[in-house]
């Protein structure tokens, strides 16, 4: 029968089965004991690692690894943890060579993941933890964890930025394929257009003046030769009637001389008039005739000339019609220049910065080999521990006594709310409806009493008490 017990009660019920109670205390003192003891001591080593800000800033060179180092601290644990940096410290240093042999590489990275603490310390530093049977095992891992995430960090970064390197050096050559094709199709519109194109304006309008002067010029030198022309042919008129009138005249003289010639002899003074004459006369016919034959080359050479002259002025008529043709077809081959310069210069513009921000990244790439060595560095790095941090075997066994007191006390406890013995007045007036007339003692005691007290309600009853009570039934 379960009922309710005081703190006296509880305390009366463990002393009478203390022996029961010491038992179960110190069986389950000692088996907690045991395996308080018998837990393998777990050394913890602790290094702490912080981390440089990046040389040079980005005022200075433009960086293509757009994380900043300082941000991996917000991912740190996640990054040790992960399979690549586990898995290589576990090869490298041989480490749960058991659990690898009998589960395999992800059970062991699964165990030392449940070993490692990682803890960020401000915004610059972080504190690995590292647990082991094996003090210099852990001292071992702590320092070497650290060193692995910098080295996986590193690649990471390097890999990133020759990834930005290679990027920038293939868009390079096909911006310079395209640049290229750019400038062949200008030039050959250059080529096509050879003579029409903006540049040449002012030169085509120059020519163009330049070939109105000269028209100009060969109109005068036209009129002049054809004025000259002009003269030659009154001239030619005249020169022909000297030259025929002094032939009539030397005929007659001629026949005149002739006729003297038979009348008289040589020394005849009519005779040697005649002949004096008629030398003259020939002298002047010849003379006559030069001057008609020099007038009419003249008249050829002038004839000549204004055929040239007329022929130059119709060449530099189609010049002038030429450069006016171009003057007038610039303006169109203007917008399909200026339209085929726009998207060259856009492709040369885009080229350039390409080609600027390539060099940026291939220094940025130097950069990151270069500072890779700097960026993590420890500042405490992990000794050997010499106490076992776990388990705390003064505390476990402060825990297992209070839990073998606690089983111990409950057991009494329980056996004694289910003992339905009687063992005072009290309890027997609370549980029996009949009023209680006496009470025999215990006479077997050492020290014994008898007390006699009145009975309650309307009767009375006799109640003696002694050190030890028996039990009523």
């Amino acid at each position: 029968m379960e009922r309710g017990m005081t703190a006296d009660q509880v305390l009366k019920a463990l002393w009478r089965r203390k022996v029961l109670v010491g038992a179960i205390v110190l069986g389950v003192f000692a088996v907690g004991a045991a395996i308080v003891l018998s837990q393998p001591s777990v050394y913890e080593a602790t290094a702490v690692v912080r981390v440089q800000h990046q040389r040079p800033g980005e005022e200075m060179v433009q960086r293509t690894v757009s994380e900043l180092v300082e941000q991996r601290l917000l991912t740190v644990r996640q990054e040790l943890m992960a399979r690549p940096v586990l898995q290589k410290a576990i090869e490298e240093m041989n480490l749960y060579p058991d659990i690898v042999s009998e589960k395999g590489m992800e059970s062991a990275v699964n165990r030392m993941r449940k070993d490692i603490t990682v803890r960020v310390e401000g915004e610059s530093a972080f504190e690995l933890t590292y647990s082991s049977t094996d003090p210099n095992v852990a001292a071992q891992v702590a320092n070497r964890l650290p060193q692995l995430f910098a080295e996986q960090a590193m690649k990471s970064r390097q890999e990133q930025a020759a990834r930005a390197t290679k990027l920038f050096e293939d868009e390079v050559v096909s911006l310079s394929k395209s640049v290229t094709e750019w400038e062949k199709k200008i030039a050959q519109f250059k080529v096509d257009h050879q003579g029409e194109l903006p540049e040449q304006l002012e030169m085509n309008m120059r020519g163009l003046e330049r070939v109105g002067a000269l028209l100009q010029t060969k109109s005068e030198e036209l009129r002049v030769a054809e004025a000259r022309r002009s003269d030659l042919a009154r001239a030619r008129n005249a020169a022909d009637s000297e030259a025929g009138r002094l032939e009539a005249a030397e005929s007659t003289l001629t026949q005149g001389l002739v006729a003297a010639r038979s009348s008289w002899t040589a020394d005849h003074p009519e005779v040697k008039r005649l002949n004096q004459e008629l030398t003259t006369m020939r002298e002047r016919r010849k003379e006559a005739e030069s001057r008609q034959w020099a007038e009419r080359q003249e008249r050829t050479r002038v004839a000549e000339l204004i055929t040239n002259i007329q022929k130059e002025i119709e060449g530099l008529h189609l010049q002038a019609k030429d450069y006016q043709a171009r003057l007038d077809r610039t303006p169109q081959w203007a917008h399909a220049l200026g339209v085929l310069n726009r998207d060259y210069e856009i492709a040369r513009t885009k080229y350039q910065s390409v080609v600027s921000r390539r060099v940026e990244a291939e220094l940025a790439q130097e950069l990151e080999a270069k500072s890779a060595e700097s960026l993590f560095s420890t500042i405490s790095p992990a000794g050997v521990p010499v106490a076992a941090a776990k388990p705390d075997r003064v505390s476990g066994l402060l825990i297992c006594f209070l839990l073998a007191l606690g089983a111990g006390v409950l057991t009494g406890v329980v056996m004694e709310m289910r003992d339905d013995s009687i063992r005072d007045t009290q309890e027997l007036r609370d549980r029996l409806p009949l009023p209680v007339l006496a009470v025999v003692p215990n006479m077997q005691g050492k020290a014994e009493k008898r007390v006699l007290m009145p009975a309650t309600g309307n009767r009375n009853g006799v109640v003696t008490s002694s050190s030890s009570d028996s039990p009523l039934n």
